[in-house]
């Protein structure tokens, strides 16, 4: 038998001082119970962790809830325990926590209203036979109705609920996590979100919610401010954008409300994937008309330096046009490689940056600095937010077609370059052909 603190008081600071109320602590705060306890919660909380993650998985599918999922459940777990861990909460308490958080959102199938008394039913109903008592099965209950939005918070292991169930919104991954739950409400209710009404709804969010503990306080209210400001300045830009946004003709407007979502889907994707295939297209010719001009004035290089360049001391006559001549190539050769050079960029990476659609995750001079936990957090970001996915491809293009233009200029002077230098240098060598007395042509040839 081992000495526990009693469970109606969920924990106490070192100088004793009860946490949910403010009573000292007495011997008969201390009550005995069983040491095979913690095996049993173990046991306990496996259970529920193998029956929710089935359900979930089974009943929630990832294409359509993309933010109330498992890993959102695993998530809260993780945030959950770590303040109960803080306050020094008994070990029965915390396993209720977990448990709570494993069932919170089991219901969610049925939609977003009720969930948490359906959720209660599921609890009760798998743990019907199992050897858990009718009290414990009440609290864990009330801790899941605590996660309601307007749910209330009666002691501490309840507002820990609260905190860890909206923790996100004091963290940088906040418009991700809003970007997943815009996509799920939007394929659960059928229906467009206007980037306006999402914003505005999020500004009244950010706004109305409060933590419940000081620890919860102390480690994301700083951030949430930070997310408050990024909300209130998109919002800004976005209504600023309307009122300057010129008029559109409302008879082709409703002429494009009259297709079909899925179809003019496919013909946004169809319309990248040709540009963008155009545009590669175009970037290998450039790259072989670049390497035809290299390989072009490497050989007549060669040739001018080791034939020409000996006969010069007996043919003085000779130096202006293989000056010319290698002139003509030399230049040719050092805008062929200009044309062919890579560069990566350097962009400087920052959520805020990504999030405002300024960090193109799609391009590897970008995000090869990256580390590969923020790249596929970035990337999937990108999948299920349309938004920033088609900003990021039309970046991609624009980029793409930037580049393209500066080798097509490039090639467009080497190759007049080289034309005028080739007629030059003819003109040169006729000329000195013609005021040579003799020359040894067979000795040229050689």
């Amino acid at each position: 038998m081992v000495i526990r603190v009693h469970d109606s008081c969920q924990g106490y600071d070192p100088r004793g001082t009860c946490l949910t109320g403010h009573q000292r602590l007495t011997i008969a705060n201390f009550t005995l119970i069983d040491p095979n306890m913690a095996a049993s919660n173990k046991e306990l909380i496996k259970k529920a962790r193998a029956h929710c993650e089935q359900v979930m998985n089974e009943e929630l599918k990832p294409q359509v809830f993309q933010y109330h999922n498992f890993s959102h459940v695993l998530e809260m777990k993780e945030v959950a325990l770590s303040l109960a861990e803080h306050y020094k909460l008994s070990g029965d308490e915390m396993a209720n926590i977990e448990i709570a958080c494993l069932f919170h959102d089991i219901g969610y199938k049925d939609g977003a209203e009720g969930h948490e008394h359906r959720a209660v039913d599921r609890l009760n109903e798998f743990f019907s036979s199992e050897d858990v008592s009718k009290d414990r099965l009440e609290r864990i209950g009330q801790l899941i109705m605590a996660t309601r939005m307007n749910g209330t918070a009666d002691d501490l292991s309840m507002r820990i609920m609260k905190d860890a169930d909206c923790h996100h919104v004091g963290t940088k991954q906040f418009f991700a996590k809003s970007g997943m739950l815009r996509a799920e409400n939007e394929m659960l209710s059928g229906e467009s979100i206007s980037e306006r009404d999402w914003l505005t709804e999020n500004l009244q969010f950010l706004h109305s919610h409060k933590f419940h503990t000081p620890v919860a306080e102390a480690n994301y209210n700083d951030r949430k401010r930070k997310n408050i400001l990024k909300v209130q300045k998109q919002l800004k830009g976005l209504l600023e954008y309307e009122n300057t946004v010129v008029e559109i003709d409302h008879e082709q407007a409703d002429l494009a409300m009259d297709l079909p979502a899925n179809k003019a889907d496919r013909g946004i994707e169809t319309m990248f994937r040709v540009t963008l295939r155009n545009h590669n297209n175009l970037s290998v010719i450039a790259d072989n008309k670049a390497n035809i001009m290299l390989s072009i004035n490497s050989i007549m290089l060669s040739i001018v330096l080791s034939s020409l360049a000996p006969k010069l001391d007996t043919n003085p006559a000779l130096m202006i046009p293989t000056i010319v001549l290698t002139v003509v190539c030399v230049v040719s050769v050092v805008i062929a490689v200009l044309a062919t050079r890579p560069k990566i960029s350097n962009a400087k990476y920052s959520d805020e940056a990504f999030m405002n659609k300024k960090f193109n995750m799609l391009f590897f001079g970008n995000f090869f600095r990256l580390p590969i936990d923020k790249f596929e957090w970035g990337i999937k970001t990108l999948m299920n937010n349309e938004d920033m996915l088609y900003s990021s491809l039309s970046k991609d293009l624009y980029f793409l077609g930037v580049v393209l233009a500066r080798k097509y200029r490039l090639l467009w002077i080497c190759y007049n370059v080289f034309a005028v230098g080739i007629i030059l240098s003819a003109v040169s060598f006729i000329w000195a052909f013609s005021v040579i007395e003799t020359v040894d042509t067979d000795g040229l040839l050689d």
